[in-house]
């Protein structure tokens, strides 16, 4: 049985061009005006997601645009799960171009590479990209709300909430099902097979573990007055010394990271099956 979005895919890739660079205008304009207006994006995070999704829907049809448009609605629904608890992230609340690009560019990357090959196995990437965002956002959100202080996923000590390369139960397990729901999501919208769900599901897993390696050992930290670690560079107007990490390698760079590395794990993990 053909899924809802596969036969708007098959209506919509039937309209002139004209006709589907009208529709996918005014529907991204509806879309970009509830994220803002939800809080959901910064006015960079609108133009640039309008970008990405264009990008996304071009190809990809509504089965791409839908598979998008739950990340960015459900990721930002996430994300208010720990609003104002979350007090060493550099960025909280609103998204911005940054956090957008670090979060949908892997996953257009595989669609435009998609569109170039024909090859169904970009497809599979595309939402191993998206699983990995997800299932990064859901660690991170619902983690917060964790009873037990999360531990470095290397040494296992304790780390402050909401610091990059800390892990725990509830927010691992997040992660897995998180992942596997996009997995799910793009079996009911693109079809894929069931090796092809396990392997977005475990690609999208291994990326947010990745993401939490890459927090823990080469993102920039810095040290507050009261010896602790926060990911911000500045405390009450005064500029803090670096404490461990790559200076360039912000939060934003290690989503990018991450993102590009769980296609490499679904690409590598199609190969072999």
């Amino acid at each position: 049985m053909r899924s809802l979005t596969s036969v708007l895919d098959g209506l919509f890739f039937d309209l002139p061009l004209y006709i589907r660079l009208i529709v996918i205008t005014v529907f991204l304009a509806f879309a970009a005006i509830f994220s803002y207006k939800k809080r959901f994006l910064t006015i960079s995070g609108v133009m640039t997601s309008v970008i990405l999704g264009f990008i996304v829907f071009y190809i990809g049809g509504v089965s791409g645009i839908a598979v998008f448009l739950f990340f960015f609605v459900s990721a930002s629904m996430l994300s208010r799960l720990s609003d104002g608890m979350n007090t060493v992230a550099e960025k909280t609340g609103r998204r911005d171009m940054m956090q957008v690009i670090a979060n949908g560019v892997p996953a257009a990357l595989m669609l435009v590479l998609y569109g170039i090959t024909h090859n169904p196995v970009f497809i599979g990437a595309f939402a191993a990209a998206i699983a990995e965002a997800e299932a990064d956002t859901a660690a991170s959100s619902i983690g917060m709300l964790s009873s037990r202080p999360p531990v470095s996923i290397i040494t296992f000590t304790p780390v402050p909430p909401g610091l990059s390369g800390g892990v725990s139960v509830i927010g691992t397990l997040s992660a897995l099902s998180f992942s596997a729901l996009i997995a799910i999501l793009d079996m009911g919208t693109f079809g894929c097979s069931f090796q092809e769900l396990l392997a977005i599901a475990a690609s999208g897993f291994i990326g947010a573990l990745f993401d939490s390696f890459l927090g823990a050992t080469v993102q920039v930290h810095y040290r507050k007055e009261d010896g602790s670690l926060t990911e911000k560079s500045m405390e009450n107007g005064r500029k803090l010394e670096r404490a461990r990490g790559i200076p360039f390698i912000d939060n934003d760079m290690v989503n990018l990271l991450s993102g590009l590395f769980s296609t490499a794990v679904f690409l590598s993990l199609i190969h072999a099956l």
